[in-house]
């Protein structure tokens, strides 16, 4: 007898005037009720964006990082806004002591003593979703900002029931979190997750938010609550400062930018996972990719192949081109792409060595962008971005009746489990996405960012926006997120057909096989020498990201989201 497997299905939204996608019924709702009342994408995202904090502080709290790739209808054109956050201006590239390289199998390159770059104060980096929030609001929002901030202060003052899938991740990261009676008097109750049901109550939270909603940034970027802060992170070990805070500010500008098929694809201007995107399509540019067929071994062989010819450069050679020599443009150049597809054979070129990519190619750059802007390649160490799977993040969509449409993925967790008293405000460590030995593009720098795992996209035809689309899912938000957009362009799906079908991830030293591949795909792709992982994607923390988009055809918006949890798109 035959056993049964679990089967997922969502059906595909579709409206006239406006649609928001988020990973939570509450957050989706909070975004259409502002639509409804007259706002427009970027109050009705940045609605959203602060629920969040309220709902999956665990994932994405007011105190982390993000990216937003916009277009504005007024103005006619695509916005990178990059709220990614700095390390203190006291920060240094020996500041933390290392211990040993890290185990074989593992998401680290090197161990720290302490884990000091990842709990802890000196882990603490600048708090920068709020302002990326407000600075997106400032600029092109139409409400006040208390009607955006209400329903986020609502949510953390009158309480929510915690969802089943909340709960289980909530679990599932409890044992990476350093722990403090801020966080565990509300989501630890008696020293356990709270399961659910639970009624999450979070009072110095919504009076935060309500400050916000009168301060705007003053509330937490000077006065009481960066005072509270600088103690707090002092008493804590770090290094960070009042006036750190009082200094940072977003970066509103171009975003990073290609041609694909007749099409433009943008994504934010910053160090993040859609550099590698953008590069991995510029390479696929040069094949036939609709005649292979969707998921058969060809394609999937091409995609893999450069992917992985993608990352190599990724952990190699990336990292905040403010402060470290990356080559750009040259990554994302034609030429380099033509090269690249002249590496890519009939067979797998990247045999595994049983050491993670991020760690193989540290210090071992096995690509030459600089060729390709004319320039002679530098005397440099390679850089990596770390292979961190540490704490998700949260995405959302939002597009409007007037041609707005904006996507924003944010991150990360309280993991840290520092909450400078009365605050409310849970701040977040990036320090451990640097690479905490020195010589590095990608090595700990004051004032410096990390280089990141995500990666929104918007697409753009004749100038207009045609689909936004972005994931939660750590360094695999780059492969899915690839992925879903090609399903789209390439094949004609619907979002939620995109986001549904089968997929893979070639980030790591496996390549992952969705279970409902093809089996003699699976063989095929062996045969050819890929060293195949076959893994059944469901609920929890997951093995591929978690993505959700939004199609925009002449008429109608289409919208998309992830199967396995209560993510939900709600129109008007």
């Amino acid at each position: 007898m035959g056993m049964g497997s679990l089967r997922f299905v969502k059906d595909e939204v579709t409206a006239e005037n406006g649609m928001v996608t988020a990973s939570t019924p509450q957050s989706a709702q909070a975004g259409l009720k502002i639509l409804k009342a007259g706002g427009n994408a970027f109050d009705a995202g940045v609605a959203v964006g602060f629920c969040n904090t309220v709902l999956e502080p665990y994932l994405a709290g007011l105190g982390g990082l993000g990216f937003m790739v916009a277009f504005s209808a007024d103005e006619g054109r695509v916005i990178s806004i990059d709220f990614n956050t700095r390390a203190p201006r006291a920060a240094s590239p020996e500041m933390f002591k290392v211990v040993g390289e890290a185990t074989a199998g593992g998401t680290k390159i090197f161990n720290v003593e302490g884990n000091a770059n990842s709990v802890g104060g000196k882990a603490l980096t600048i708090p920068a979703t709020c302002a990326g929030f407000l600075k997106a609001h400032e600029i092109y929002g139409s409400l006040p900002l208390r009607d955006v901030v209400e329903p986020a202060r609502e949510l953390a003052a009158e309480g929510f029931i915690l969802g089943w899938d909340q709960a289980l991740v909530l679990g599932t990261l409890a044992r990476e979190s350093q722990r403090c009676a801020a966080i565990d008097d509300i989501w630890h109750p008696g020293g356990f997750p709270a399961a659910p049901g639970t009624l999450i109550v979070q009072p110095d939270l919504a009076r935060l938010l309500g400050r916000i909603a009168k301060e705007g940034r003053d509330a937490i970027y000077s006065g009481q609550v960066a005072k509270a802060v600088e103690e707090a992170v002092t008493a804590a070990g770090g290094v960070m400062t009042s006036e750190d805070l009082a200094g940072y500010e977003p970066s509103v500008g171009q975003p990073l930018k290609i041609s694909y098929r007749g099409h433009e694809v943008a994504t934010t201007s910053t160090p993040g996972g859609g550099v590698t995107i953008l590069e991995i399509m510029r390479i696929l540019d040069g094949y036939d990719l609709a005649s292979m067929g969707h998921n058969s071994e060809e394609y999937i062989h091409v995609i893999v192949e450069s992917s992985r010819h993608a990352f190599a450069d990724r952990y190699s050679l990336l990292g905040d081109w403010e402060h470290a020599n990356v080559p750009l443009s040259g990554l994302l150049s034609d030429s380099y792409a033509h090269h690249i597809r002249e590496l890519i054979t009939e067979v797998a070129s990247f045999p595994s060595n049983g050491a993670e990519p991020w760690i193989s190619y540290l210090g071992t750059p096995i690509h030459d962008p600089w060729h390709h802007e004319d320039r002679k390649r530098p005397t440099m160490r390679g850089a990596s971005s770390q292979g961190l799977t540490l704490g998700e993040t949260s995405h959302f969509n939002v597009v409007d009746a007037e041609g707005n449409a904006v996507a924003c993925t944010h991150t990360p967790g309280f993991q840290a489990g520092v909450v400078p008293h009365g605050t409310g405000l849970y701040l977040t460590a990036a320090m451990g996405w640097f690479v905490p030995v020195p010589g590095y593009p990608n090595s700990v720098a004051p004032w410096k960012r990390p280089v990141m795992n995500m990666g929104p996209l918007l697409v753009l035809k004749d100038g207009s926006p045609v689909m936004i689309e972005g994931a939660p899912g750590s360094r695999r938000i780059i492969e899915r997120n690839l992925q879903v957009v090609l399903n789209m362009i390439e094949f004609e799906m619907g979002p939620q057909e995109a986001i549904s079908v089968p997929t893979i991830d070639a980030s790591g030293l496996d390549t992952l096989i969705d279970s409902r591949i093809s089996i003699s795909v699976v063989a095929g792709l062996k045969l050819r020498g890929h060293n195949v992982k076959v893994v059944e994607e469901g609920p929890g923390l997951s093995y591929f990201a978690r993505p959700s988009a939004i199609l925009i055809d002449e008429d109608k918006v289409r919208g998309g989201v992830d199967l396995y949890r209560r993510s939900i798109a709600l129109g008007i």
